[in-house]
């Protein structure tokens, strides 16, 4: 009764009162993405179409950027494209303020932006585009900044305003900058993004909080890809999520490194819901002894009549914990071994 009383409708916070000014709460998409070896690039897109980058995602919606050459033009194109990851029978639609832009890297303040406003994305009409950006010949000349290495480099930023006919759950802008001189705030420091989180987030889970307690910001030597966002979620009580699949390794990877290993569990769902009652592939199956991942385990054993020898051999043995080998004896005694 008094847990119910708790967390009925009248007696729970308003949102507005602990989340005033949140920004951007259905996602913000903001990326940079290189695109290497673009003279060989640009022939393959003039004759097999688009060429994007990885897909970013944000709870139910995902987004890329990426080049687009139209026959029989020679112009650039740069386009945004969006899906959900959760797609409902029903039509759906988003309304985001999207704009995109081809870096100069000779001088960035005459990079090409263009503003594309506020764009409409429902079922089959996922794309937004902006023509005639660049010629091909100015593009591969390097005198004009745009390429360098033989690389260019694209960025987009999109805001999501409203959503219509799915769910999409709150999201969290871990790029908003803090006020100044806010020492309880943790950053991580990317070669392209700074992403900020409360050190009181990071004590709570971790085992060690020295690192915590002695710096303010963590050095990253890469470019953001996302995992790091996951990672965040994951932090803040979100689970996982099945499109997040790619990235669970290095989810599992940073928790070890910051010793968050509440962060473990959350990763076993993902994995098992990813096998779609299939047999769950041995790379997970290691990543299950290597984190002790005990659901995974014994999801992996339940799809075995008896344990098959080549399924055991290869994994790390001293890795295991007593219980996940304990699991494994059990079926072996219950089930046989077949060799």
């Amino acid at each position: 009764m008094f847990l119910f009383q708790y967390f009925s409708p009248e007696k729970r916070p308003l949102r507005d009162e602990y989340l005033p000014d949140y920004p951007h709460p259905l996602g913000r998409f903001k990326s940079s993405s290189p695109y290497t070896n673009i003279s060989e690039a640009i022939p393959r897109v003039i004759e097999k179409g688009p060429h994007c980058c990885e897909w970013f995602q944000k709870m139910n919606i995902s987004w890329t950027h990426g080049i687009f050459i139209p026959d029989p033009h020679d112009m650039l194109t740069l386009y945004v494209q969006c899906k959900l990851i959760d797609e409902p029978a029903t039509p759906w639609k988003i309304e985001a303020e999207v704009s995109i832009s081809l870096y100069n890297y000779i001088d960035p303040e005459t990079s090409l932006n263009y503003d594309l406003g506020i764009r409409t994305f429902q079922n089959k009409a996922t794309w937004a585009r902006w023509d005639n950006v660049i010629s091909i010949n100015d593009l591969l000349d390097e005198n004009f900044g745009f390429v360098k290495n033989n690389e260019i480099r694209v960025k987009s930023d999109i805001r999501i305003l409203t959503v219509e006919g799915f769910y999409q759950p709150r999201v969290i802008d871990y790029r908003v900058p803090p006020p100044e001189n806010q020492s309880h705030i943790f950053a991580f420091e990317y070669q392209d993004a700074l992403l900020y989180v409360h050190k009181a987030i990071l004590n709570f889970h971790m085992k060690f909080t020295k690192t915590i307690h002695s710096s303010n910001s963590l050095p990253i030597l890469t470019k953001s890809n996302g995992c790091l966002e996951q990672y965040l979620d994951a932090l803040h009580g979100f689970p996982i999520y099945i499109h997040a699949r790619k990235y669970v390794k290095d989810i599992l990877y940073v928790a070890s490194i910051l010793g968050t290993r509440a962060v473990y569990q959350k990763a076993a769902p993902a994995i098992i819901y990813d096998s779609m009652g299939q047999d769950i592939p041995k790379n997970h199956v290691e990543l299950a002894v290597e984190y002790n991942l005990r659901r995974v385990i014994h999801a992996w054993l339940s799809k075995m009549d008896s344990v098959r020898k080549e399924e055991v051999e290869g994994l790390d043995i001293e890795a295991m914990s007593g219980e996940v080998m304990k699991a494994i004896v059990c079926k072996v005694i219950n089930s046989g071994w077949e060799k």
